[in-house]
């Protein structure tokens, strides 16, 4: 790709990018989340559980910053700690029923906006081949990162 596609291509992406940024400072607002409680929870809910150590290094944040961030989450009845029960040493961390429903009701509400932006502005074909080719644009998942 040239730099000028690359150029448009960013912009074009960071334009959309905005739009859902907005939609999601609204929708949280009510729930008082951060950015980075809202990323712990979908990490968690793509994983099933993670520990508070592995929960620090996919965020790229010291352990203190993501024990805040999780403490904060567990206050709110959004996510639970249970210590294994083999290791002591370990706590896992997992979504509560409220932090389901919050993430559920989350989603549909940002595809719901993003349906109709689609809908009024792309036909058919051009969501399936935008949803093709920003999917190609995805690297492969690491072993670490599962």
């Amino acid at each position: 790709m040239d730099q000028e596609k690359a150029e448009s291509l960013f912009d074009a992406l960071f334009r959309v990018l905005r739009m859902m940024a907005r939609s999601f400072a609204k929708d949280r607002a009510p729930e008082h989340i951060t950015p980075t409680q809202y990323h712990i929870l979908y990490l968690i809910r793509d994983r099933q559980t993670l520990t508070l150590m592995d929960m620090a290094k996919h965020l790229q944040v010291s352990a203190p910053t993501a024990t805040r961030a999780v403490d904060a989450l567990v206050q709110k009845h959004l996510l639970n700690k249970e210590r294994d029960p083999q290791d002591r040493r370990l706590v896992w961390l997992r979504l509560s029923e409220e932090g389901l429903g919050l993430l559920a009701r989350q989603r549909a509400e940002r595809v719901k906006i993003l349906a109709q932006e689609a809908q009024c502005k792309l036909t058919a074909h051009e969501q399936d081949q935008l949803i093709f080719l920003l999917n190609k644009l995805i690297p492969p998942v690491s072993a670490e990162e599962q």
